[in-house]
Order: structure tokens, then C-alpha cells, then sequence
């Protein structure tokens, strides 16, 4: 009877103070607030402890403390980065279940995470109760849903979103919006960017990642004609091209064998300080030592790297080093690479 009397006890004062329950799982010289859960939930998802930091939660709900928001959007974003969206839909309902009303940062982590684990009908279907449940979806939610619906191949359906996130935006002209929607379905590419950005440029809160999406999903599609059209047009409005869309450029020119084109994006980079990683570096050093008429090329473009800070013996594999000396030793040039 006196342990049930204890046990009774515990339980009154945890519902009153749930802080006395961490002191009591996590040892007496640890008194945490919200903040301080909040960071022991964030500890346990970063370390792979979803399960643990579930649990927690549970048991601190079962003594009468309610997780607030940024609780549960972290527990979320665990169970969607272990790939485990099935726990991450039930806190989801669980939430809301609870009095609490999901809100952005909610949203666009469950969108992305159904994204990733290849459910892209129940993403748009979480999109849709956003839209539907008044929560008004931001560019990161509008970029995640473009840069997935570009890795399937679907460039229309990514440039069609980005058009309904600025019809929603105040300032927009629709009426501009609709001419560019007609030159994209036209294939006329370059003037769809081109009116998009013009739009874009009076306006102060500027976004440049919808473009790069854009010329990334190109590439990936083995549009390489499209891409160096919003290459071009984003050089033209000085707006930078980012490393990752420059690699897919040059990955992609180089797969076509459009190797002039490549050594300026290439050359595009080192003018940016960029610096690039070794796959990309070598292939295209390779694809040119091994074309009939850019062979020389690969040695100028090599000095350039090196005077650009690349540490060639570090950056180049012992295959391109090898070729690249051969063709020295053709060329007669009194220059030697690290072997």
C-alpha cells in the first residue's frame, strides 16, 4: 500500500511539475525547462535516438506535460531523416489530436520527408491540407517540392509551382505571370526565365534558388540546351550560378560532348572562386585529352586550376596525371605534374 502511495504521489507532482520527471529518469542534478527538453529531444534525434526521444515525450504527455510545437517538429524532422515517415505521419496526427495545430516548419518537413521516401502523392496531399487549413506554404516549401518533381523528370510541373507561389505573392503582375507561363509551355525557355527574373528584380525579396532548381532539373533531364539558356540569363543579371548547378553543367556538357562549353563553365567557376571537387575536376580533364581537338586545352586548363589555389597533386588522379604528362611530352612543353 505505501508504494502505491509513492507511486500515486510521484505521478500528482510530475503532472504539476514535469521537470521533477527528468530529474527522476535523468538524475537529481539535472533540472530541465522546455528549453532545455527541447535541446535533450534535439541531442537524442542528431544521435540516431528517435525511438528514445519519442518515448520521452510520451511519457512526460502521460504525466500531463503538453510538447509545445518546436518539440514535435524536431521529434518529426528525426523520424523523417531515419527514414522512418510512418512515425513521422503518427506524431503528425498525434499533434494535432492533442490541440496542436501543425504550422509551416511542420508542413514543409513532412512534405520533404514523404518526398524522400519516393510518396510524392501523399506530399501534394499534405500540401493541399496546408493550403486548406490556412497555413500558407513559404519558398522552401515551394523549392522542395520543385527540386523533387525535377528529380523525376517533371520540369513543367516544377516551373508550374514556382509560378503559383508568386501568383500568391502581393506586387506580382499576373498578367506577366501568364506570358511567362506561356513561353515555358512553348519551349521557349530562355524568355520564361528571363520575364520571370525581370519581374523578380523589382521586387525586394529576390529568391535565386527556383532558378537554380530549374537548371539543375534540366541537366538531370539531358536538356543541356535549356540549362545553358538559364546559365546565360542568370550571367546576364550578374546573378551567381552555384557550384552544385555548375558540376551538373559540366557534367552533362561533357557527357555530350559539348567540351567548349564546358571549359567556360569551368573557367566560369575559377573567375567565381569556386572550387570544385575531384570527380568533376578529372572528368573533364579526361573527356578533353581524350577529344581529337581540345587536347591542349586540358594544359592550359590545368595551369589555371593551379594558379586558382587547386592543389593539383592532390586533385588529380594518377590516370589524368599521366595523360596530362603524355600529352607534355608531345607537346614539348618543359612543364612536369606530379606523378
Amino acid at each position: 500500500m505505501l508504494e502505491e502511495a509513492h507511486l500515486l504521489f510521484y505521478k500528482m507532482e510530475i503532472g504539476r511539475n514535469p521537470s521533477l520527471f527528468l530529474r527522476l529518469s535523468q538524475g537529481a542534478s539535472r533540472v530541465l525547462d522546455t528549453e532545455s527538453l527541447q535541446k535533450m529531444v534535439d541531442n537524442l534525434c542528431d544521435s540516431g535516438l528517435v525511438l528514445k526521444a519519442y518515448q520521452l515525450l510520451m511519457r512526460l504527455a502521460d504525466s500531463g506535460f503538453m510538447p509545445d510545437i518546436v518539440t514535435y517538429n524536431s521529434l518529426i524532422n528525426g523520424f523523417c531523416k531515419a527514414g522512418n515517415i510512418n512515425g513521422a505521419l503518427k506524431l503528425f496526427k498525434d499533434m494535432q489530436l492533442k490541440g496542436i495545430s501543425p504550422d509551416s516548419v511542420t508542413y514543409g518537413t513532412l512534405i520533404d520527408g514523404l518526398q524522400r521516401n519516393d510518396r510524392e502523392e501523399d506530399a501534394f496531399i499534405v500540401y493541399d491540407q496546408m493550403v486548406n487549413n490556412g497555413c500558407t506554404p513559404g519558398s522552401s516549401v515551394y523549392s522542395s517540392l520543385m527540386t523533387w518533381s525535377c528529380r523525376r523528370g517533371k520540369i513543367s510541373s516544377a516551373f508550374s509551382l514556382w509560378l503559383k507561389y508568386q501568383s500568391s505573392l502581393p506586387g506580382r503582375d499576373k498578367g506577366v505571370i501568364n506570358v511567362v507561363e506561356e513561353h515555358f509551355k512553348k519551349g521557349m525557355v530562355e524568355e520564361a526565365i528571363r520575364g520571370l527574373l525581370q519581374m523578380d528584380f523589382r521586387l525586394k525579396d529576390f529568391d535565386s534558388s527556383p532558378y537554380t532548381i530549374l537548371l539543375i532539373g534540366f541537366c538531370q533531364a539531358g536538356r543541356l540546351d535549356e540549362a545553358l539558356s538559364i546559365f546565360s540569363v542568370l550571367e546576364e543579371y550578374k546573378i551567381n550560378a552555384t557550384e552544385p548547378s555548375c558540376v551538373k553543367l559540366i557534367q552533362g556538357l561533357c557527357e555530350k560532348g559539348n567540351l567548349g562549353q564546358a571549359i567556360n563553365v569551368f573557367l566560369y567557376t575559377l573567375a567565381k572562386g569556386f572550387v570544385l571537387m575531384p570527380p568533376i575536376c578529372n572528368q573533364l580533364l579526361r573527356c578533353l585529352l581524350s577529344s581529337q581537338d581540345k587536347k591542349d586545352h586540358a594544359l592550359d586548363l590545368a595551369r589555371r586550376m593551379e594558379s586558382s589555389g587547386y592543389d593539383l597533386d592532390e586533385y588529380l588522379y594518377q590516370t589524368t596525371k599521366f595523360l596530362l604528362s603524355s600529352r607534355l611530352n608531345k607537346s614539348k612543353m618543359k612543364y612536369s605534374f606530379p606523378q
